[in-house]
């Protein structure tokens, strides 16, 4: 549903998954689906993280259940607020149905709305989830906070790694585009 990749994996080998949210088309997204087929796709996406950390596990000699997550929202619009309700129950769903599958998330570029959004969608968040969350503005710090938690060959070099060319990698999934699927 947005530009997105599973990228490799970070210190703690969990599987690393980057959204470019700030680029969802919101009313194409609402017009292509309904809110039904949303939560359809939601957890669709939560069954092959499930997957992947497994795989993931197995293939270090670990028990990995979570995954990380970084979600860009550079270019984020107003018009996100209308994900509002898809977005609640999706929450119900992953703290009901799915807990502890959130090992870290990591939200870059904030734009200006996003603390009166954040006011909005923080209070149905578990407690244990809020505390993995990591908010990071633009700025040289940015890299540098994600290389504490992320080995430079596994993050893209737009964001201060050094992979340069994912398709080489095995780890790596091409950026795509959900909604053309």
């Amino acid at each position: 549903m947005a530009p997105s990749t599973y990228h490799g994996r970070t210190k703690a080998h969990l599987p690393l998954y980057i959204e470019k949210t700030g680029q969802i088309d919101v009313d194409e997204m609402l017009n292509k689906f309904t809110n039904e087929e949303f939560i359809q796709c939601h957890i669709y996406w939560l069954e092959y993280n499930c997957q992947l950390a497994r795989e993931h596990g197995r293939q270090f000699g670990q028990h990995i259940e979570s995954i990380a997550c970084i979600y860009d929202l550079n270019g984020m619009k107003m018009d996100v607020r209308k994900l509002l309700n898809p977005g609640k129950q999706c929450l119900y769903i992953d703290d009901n149905y799915y807990p502890e599958r959130l090992g870290q998330l990591i939200v870059l570029n904030p734009p200006t709305i996003f603390p009166a959004l954040w006011n909005l969608v923080k209070h149905f968040i578990d407690p244990v989830t809020k505390k993995k969350i990591m908010i990071l503005k633009k700025g040289n710090e940015t890299a540098t906070t994600l290389l504490q938690y992320i080995d430079s060959d596994q993050l893209p070099s737009e964001y201060g790694g050094s992979c340069h060319s994912c398709t080489t990698s095995p780890d790596c999934i091409p950026i795509h585009n959900q909604t053309n699927k």
